[in-house]
């Protein structure tokens, strides 16, 4: 017991609010803040599969070729790859639900840093907490946009796309 406070018990979800609410809802609008700095945009969550038919040997048949098709889509998908597409990945990305994640995250973080340091003053619960919001959310999307970049180098290195006028 540091300073002489008793620790508190976290036994329900009002609990939880109680002590994290605040916290919570600053990273929350930190996170939000770095979500339109970073996009512009709402995200909407995203599925990139990386999937080709190069290599297959399909049947002349077109029911059966459709069946081949997504049978050999679904082996894909579960994890199953041949030499040509041994490489190839699935990438899922949650868009904006997964930047309200990350910013409770952080909020719930940075109010535990500063409750083991022992401050209770809601500004430096406030302004850690936006903080914290629009790093967190900072870091993970340059991580992110590192492997957007291996998976489609070309969008990504190009900031002025090439546009033909004929």
């Amino acid at each position: 017991m540091k300073g002489g406070h008793a620790a508190m018990v976290i036994s329900s979800f009002q609990a939880f609010i109680q002590v994290f609410g605040l916290s919570i809802s600053m990273s929350l609008v930190g996170g939000l803040i770095g979500h339109f700095v970073k996009n512009g945009i709402i995200e909407m969550p995203k599925l990139v599969i990386e999937y080709d038919e190069e290599d297959l040997k399909l049947s002349s048949n077109w029911l059966m070729k459709w069946f081949q098709r997504l049978y050999y889509f679904v082996i894909f998908v579960i994890g199953f790859r041949n030499h040509s597409n041994a490489k190839k990945k699935i990438f899922f990305d949650l868009g904006f639900l997964g930047d309200l994640l990350i910013a409770i995250g952080t909020g719930i973080l940075a109010k535990t840093a500063l409750s083991m340091a022992d401050t209770t003053d809601n500004f430096a619960i406030v302004s850690s907490s936006l903080l914290a919001g629009y790093a967190g959310l900072s870091y993970l999307k340059s991580k992110q946009n590192k492997e957007f970049a291996e998976l489609f180098p070309e969008e990504i290195d190009d900031p002025n796309p090439r546009t033909e006028v004929k």
